[in-house]
């Protein structure tokens, strides 16, 4: 094992013992948890991803994907995190392929539904860099305006290629997560802050994120120009009322959304025709999360 593996590794151990982030414990005020006793608790549990993902994860990492230490540090990590140590797993060189297949399955998140479909982002034109870069793929000059309408035509797939391919496959995680969202509307690293807040998610005819124990329910039309946001059956469990609160109606409807009382649900449409907007998106979420925050029992 490498000098920077071992580090990396090492990070991971001593955060998790020191926040007792796999047993929650210190949250409560017990005593902390021998990292052993915590790597066996762990290794009890399911892994969060497949075998094909967790081997590939671990060997990035530099650990025994057999171990009690590495299903316990690769179940404690962020989604995004698993994502880009699973992208790596492919080499340097990777392509507009292995990314969607490693979206789906650590997120399971089908992306080639989402271009096969023309689902998600229903935009004008893409962002200037993805725009200036397909244009060179087709042997334009790319300040040329003119194989716009071509490439707006293009399933999502084929442009998030030719971009991949124009930078000669030499993307970096971060990068590719941000290609993701600016050519399909999929935002990995806000949906991989979302895991276990209670806030459940459908956008591009799946759930993107969702649990048992979810108090709000958030659903966006195939095209996320539409969002409509109600109360989820645990909600009704722990309030014993399934009537969104007035605070929330109040804050949301702030916002532009429209309370329909006969269905019991905020809805939103933007007004431009096009996807709702990623600032726009964090708003809202912020203020769901923190309506969340204050009744959830856990």
């Amino acid at each position: 094992m490498n000098h920077v593996k071992k580090v990396i590794i090492y990070t991971l151990i001593t955060i998790m013992a020191l926040t007792g982030a796999s047993s929650g414990a210190s949250a409560y005020g017990a005593t902390a948890v021998n990292p052993s006793q915590t790597y066996e608790a762990q290794a009890q549990q399911e892994a969060k991803y497949s075998k094909k993902v967790m081997s590939a994860v671990s060997e990035t990492l530099g650990m025994d994907a057999h171990s009690y230490e590495a299903k316990a540090v690769i179940n404690q990590l962020p989604q995004i995190k698993v994502w880009e140590y699973y992208l790596a797993s492919f080499g340097k060189k990777v392509k507009g392929p292995e990314v969607r297949r490693a979206v789906e399955e650590v997120f399971d998140i089908d992306l080639d539904l989402v271009s096969n479909n023309d689902y998600g982002s229903k935009l004008a034109i893409y962002p200037a860099p993805i725009m200036e870069s397909v244009r060179a793929s087709l042997k334009q000059d790319p300040a040329s305006t003119a194989k716009d309408g071509l490439i707006m035509n293009m399933t999502k797939n084929e442009v998030m290629d030719r971009y991949i391919k124009q930078s000669n496959y030499a993307l970096a995680g971060g990068q590719l997560s941000l290609l993701v969202n600016q050519i399909f509307g999929v935002n990995l690293v806000g949906i991989s802050g979302l895991e276990g807040k209670q806030l459940a998610i459908s956008s591009k005819g799946q759930w993107i994120v969702k649990s048992e124990r979810d108090l709000i329910l958030l659903e966006s039309s195939l095209d996320d120009v539409d969002v409509a946001i109600y109360a989820g059956a645990y909600f009704e469990e722990v309030s014993a009322t399934k009537a969104l609160p007035e605070e929330l109606i109040v804050k949301l409807t702030a916002l532009g959304f429209i309370y329909q009382e006969e269905s019991n649900r905020l809805y939103y449409r933007n007004p431009t025709g096009e996807s709702v907007p990623d600032a726009f998106k964090g708003q809202v979420i912020g203020i769901l999360l923190g309506f969340i925050a204050g009744v959830s029992p856990r």
